[in-house]
C-alpha cells in the first residue's frame, strides 16, 4: 500500500504521537490536569456540570481546529508539489 491508501485505512495516525515528558505541550497538559482536580473538589454539583460542559465544549473546538489544521496542511503540501512540477520555461533550473 501508499502512504495515501495507509491514511486512508486508519494505518497512519498523527495522533497517536505522545509528546515528551519534557516539552511545553506536556508541562501545560500536567499544569492543566492538576488545576482541574483541585478545582473540581471545590466546585459544587451544579458547578461541575457547568465546568465539565465548558471543558468538554473547549475540547470539541480543539477537534474541530486539528481538523481543519490538518487538511490546509495538506492542501499546503499538495500545492507545493504541484509547483515543483510545473513547467516553467523562463526558470534557471529548467535543465536539472
Amino acid at each position: 500500500m501508499n502512504f495515501i491508501e495507509e491514511l486512508y485505512y486508519g494505518n497512519i495516525n498523527p495522533n497517536e504521537k505522545k509528546p515528551n515528558r519534557n516539552t511545553q505541550l506536556s508541562k501545560a497538559m500536567e499544569l492543566f490536569s492538576k488545576n482541574e482536580n483541585e478545582l473540581v473538589v471545590k466546585l459544587s454539583k451544579d458547578d461541575k456540570k457547568l465546568f465539565n460542559d465548558m471543558v468538554n465544549a473547549s475540547d470539541e473546538i480543539s477537534a474541530c481546529t486539528s481538523v481543519e489544521n490538518f487538511k490546509i496542511g495538506f492542501i499546503l503540501g499538495v500545492r507545493m508539489m504541484v509547483d515543483c512540477f510545473k513547467d516553467d520555461a523562463q526558470s534557471p533550473l529548467r535543465d536539472l
